[in-house]
C-alpha cells in the first residue's frame, strides 16, 4: 500500500467516525478539516455539516463558521 493508499484510507476512516455519530468530537472535525485533500473528501464533510446545521432549529455557528471557511476559503473575492 502506497501513501496516498494510506492516508486515503485513513481520512475515509476519520469521516466514517463523524458521520456515524449524532454530536462527533470538534477534535476530530477539526482533524478532518486540516487534512483532507481530495474534492470528494471535502464534499463528504461539507455535505455532513450541511446536514447538521439544516436539521436543527438553532443551529451551531462554530459548524456554520467551519462551512463558510471551507466553502469560502478567500472572501470578498
Amino acid at each position: 500500500m502506497n501513501g496516498e493508499n494510506l492516508r486515503d484510507e485513513y481520512i475515509d476512516a476519520l469521516l466514517d467516525r463523524i458521520t456515524q455519530v449524532r454530536y462527533p468530537s470538534h477534535e476530530l472535525i477539526e482533524r478532518a478539516t486540516n487534512i483532507v485533500y481530495k474534492r470528494e473528501q471535502a464534499e463528504r464533510l461539507l455535505q455532513y455539516l450541511i446536514s447538521t446545521v439544516e436539521g436543527v432549529r438553532y443551529p451551531s455557528h462554530q459548524i456554520m463558521d467551519r462551512i463558510e471557511r471551507i466553502l469560502f476559503p478567500f472572501p470578498g473575492r
